[in-house]
């Protein structure tokens, strides 16, 4: 047999044991389904922003660089445990 079909063999159970891993774990939830529009609270040293939605404060990993002043609307998701935010 070939090396090429030896890395795709290997390859193909190497995937069949992530998949199964995956489907054992819980996912995280969040507070909301989907995508929902907060507003742009701040941006911290680190990187991480913050948005206020439902009166209440998420810490969030930005998508894109844009600079936006405090109060702008912003779109925030949840997936898999983070939130992002999105201008």
């Amino acid at each position: 047999m070939s090396l090429l079909n030896n890395l795709i063999k290997k390859n193909s159970a190497e995937r069949m044991v992530e998949l199964e891993d995956r489907s054992k774990r819980t996912a995280v939830r969040g507070d909301f389904e989907g995508s929902v529009t907060g507003y742009w609270v701040k941006l911290e040293r680190s990187g991480i922003g913050t948005v206020s939605y439902n009166n209440k404060h998420y810490a969030t990993n930005p998508i894109g660089l844009t600079s936006v002043p405090a109060g702008a609307v912003v779109e925030l998701s949840h997936a898999n445990g983070v939130y992002f935010s999105k201008f």
